[in-house]
């Protein structure tokens, strides 16, 4: 009997957790660059960006950073690689990480783990 008790309580504490991991309890640092970098990739989009908007996606970007997961899934959303290149392109065309970001937001990941799925070209 007690090992059936042990065996309720380890799958409960399991189910527990695998709760608590789908709920993705975010920093609130994280939920202001979500917001941030969704309004700034909006703007991109509708063609309203500032130059001074600069200063924002450097800083929400530094955020997303930390959380690579996430900025995985953010662009994979709404292409904020791609929307930052963009206004890179427009406001700021001699900025030198400029070539690098392109190549980055070219290759878009396939997953949120980062990881290129699919057909790599021929392998002759």
């Amino acid at each position: 009997m007690d090992n059936v008790i042990l065996w309720i309580g380890l799958a409960l504490l399991i189910a527990f957790l695998t709760f608590m991991n789908q709920k993705q309890l975010y920093s609130s640092k994280v939920k202001q660059a979500y917001r941030e970098l969704r309004e700034l990739t909006e703007k991109v989009r509708l063609e309203r960006s500032e130059a001074s908007d600069l200063y924002r996606w450097e800083v929400e970007l530094a955020e997303m950073e930390k959380h690579p997961n996430e900025l995985n899934k953010l662009d994979a959303e709404i292409g904020v690689r791609q929307a930052f290149v963009m206004y890179l392109e427009r406001h700021s065309p001699l900025d030198a990480r400029l070539p690098s970001l392109k190549e980055a937001a070219a290759h878009q990941k396939d997953s949120v783990w980062g990881i290129k799925m699919g057909d790599y070209g021929s392998k002759k």
